[in-house]
């Protein structure tokens, strides 16, 4: 069903499980004719051990990856990337290894804000009116760089949010029309369809992806991607929770990218 997909991650994140190999066997499986792998960036002289490898296993990863695209040559596309947040500190290295092709893409995922003493300040899966602004514009300065091909799960700070007011939906509006500037297709992300419906205030639905964020979306003429998330490989072809994505796209009428075009920066 799903051709390609640039978001699958790997057991170095500590939170994901699998060889690398069993997600590639799994995409032949399911008939994918690409799969990006994308973990959570490894970052020198920073440490979150529950959320991203160690900077120790960066070489490794790029190895591993590598590894298989050769092994599986002329049957699959396999691409090489990161998720990364919008951690203003690292632009330069974001821009420094795309630039030697030690990630051929990288994917936007905004869970957190960065001091400049590199210090995690706000998660964003807990918003408040401040972060919500927070999530805005560190979300927005990381696009400026161009160094991003997709934003996974853009809705990310609407997710336990009960009510949708004017400040919530400004926000959606100004990263919507960000990703129309610079060109960075927003992901339909199937893993939080994947995690089920959630209660959140009096409503029972998906912390993302959020329909009111992307029928705004839709109306403001954004481009869109599906994004698998996967965690396991068996996450690859998971087919309910994919007829669903596919399914959630139908609905609003998004018109689906199957390819991106990788950004390096500028």
């Amino acid at each position: 069903m799903l051709k390609y997909n640039y978001h699958t991650h790997t057991y170095r994140c500590n939170h994901a499980i699998g060889e690398d190999e069993d997600y590639v066997l799994e995409a032949l499986a399911n008939g994918m004719q690409g799969i990006g792998f994308s973990d959570h960036i490894m970052l020198p002289d920073f440490s979150e051990p529950a959320i991203r490898g160690e900077y120790s296993c960066f070489r490794d990863y790029v190895d591993s990856i590598d590894k298989l695209k050769k092994k599986f040559e002329g049957q699959i596309k396999i691409f090489r990337g990161l998720e990364a947040e919008g951690f203003a500190y690292y632009f330069p290295y974001f821009k420094e290894i795309l630039a030697c092709n030690d990630a051929e893409y990288l994917i936007l995922g905004n869970h957190s804000m960065m001091n400049n003493h590199r210090q995690i300040i706000t998660h964003f899966g807990q918003p408040t009116v401040s972060s919500i602004y927070a999530y805005r514009d560190t979300a927005i300065a990381a696009m400026k760089t161009m160094c991003f091909s997709i934003f996974a799960h853009p809705d990310y700070f609407m997710s336990s949010l009960p009510i949708f007011d004017r400040d919530v939906m400004k926000v959606a509006a100004d990263l919507i029309e960000a990703s129309i500037l610079y060109d960075i297709p927003l992901e339909i992300n199937i893993g939080g369809i994947r995690n089920g419906k959630k209660q959140i205030g009096d409503k029972k639905r998906y912390l993302y992806p959020n329909p009111e964020f992307f029928v705004l979306a839709r109306k403001m003429g954004a481009r869109f991607v599906f994004g698998l998330d996967a965690h396991a490989p068996n996450q690859i072809g998971d087919d309910e929770a994919n007829c669903l994505a596919v399914r959630f796209a139908h609905q609003y009428d998004l018109q689906i990218l199957e390819t991106v075009e990788f950004k390096k920066g500028k």
